[in-house]
């Protein structure tokens, strides 16, 4: 088995958006594509991987905001957890309070929707989606098993973990919980193999013991 994995930032906001492709099948997915999805399918491309998923970890715009292009350029399938449509569905007003442009169009429905503990195979590579929620009430990380690589959006960062205040919307003010993200930290992440990669939804990449031994906020 063999992952081809490329971690870049896109826009507007720094995403990191994360490509996951097995090797030999070129079967590939997408983990929170922010935008500038030339460059996404341009990386696609040079690996010559296919799109099958696009994976969202939670419904903030600068994760999702290129959604419906490359959807519409790959075919591939959104996928989220249930409990983030709310703010999926409302990234218009999220841009309007960051100041960034709304979206030209809709973005599309969920193709489908994941739920803690789910699994599938991304040609020989075992894909988990684990249920974080704190950051939103929907935060899903995917554990990708055999590249020993976890994509948990904007739970926990290196030395640091997920905002839980919304200064702007004031119907989306409530929706995070500062306890309860650092429980689904310790309860979920920290439990994976120390050895996992972790690339957050922003900034650098780190590991599973890395954070169990530094971060601050979870000691």
């Amino acid at each position: 088995m063999s992952a081809l994995v490329e971690v870049f930032a896109v826009p507007p906001l720094g995403c990191n958006c994360t490509i996951v492709g097995d090797a030999e099948t070129k079967e590939a997915v997408v983990v929170d594509p922010g935008g500038d999805v030339s460059k996404i399918m341009a990386r696609l491309q040079a690996k010559g991987l296919t799109c099958k998923r696009i994976l969202i970890t939670h419904g903030h715009l600068d994760h999702i905001l290129g959604g419906r292009e490359l959807k519409e350029k790959t075919g591939a399938e959104i996928v989220m957890h249930a409990d983030d449509l709310f703010l999926y569905e409302r990234v218009g007003e999220q841009c309007d309070d960051f100041g960034v442009p709304r979206p030209a169009a809709a973005l599309p429905k969920p193709d489908a929707f994941v739920a803690d503990g789910d699994t599938f195979a991304l040609g020989s590579i075992g894909v988990k989606c684990i249920h974080c929620p704190g950051h939103t009430p929907g935060s899903t990380a995917y554990l990708f098993d055999q590249a020993q690589l976890c994509c948990p959006g904007d739970t926990l960062f290196r030395g640091s973990i997920g905002r839980t205040n919304w200064m702007g919307i004031p119907s989306l003010q409530g929706t995070s919980d500062s306890q309860q993200i650092v429980g689904s930290i310790k309860s979920k992440l920290l439990a994976l193999p120390s050895e996992t990669r972790v690339v957050s939804g922003h900034g650098e990449v780190t590991t599973i013991g890395d954070e169990q031994a530094d971060n601050p906020y979870l000691h």
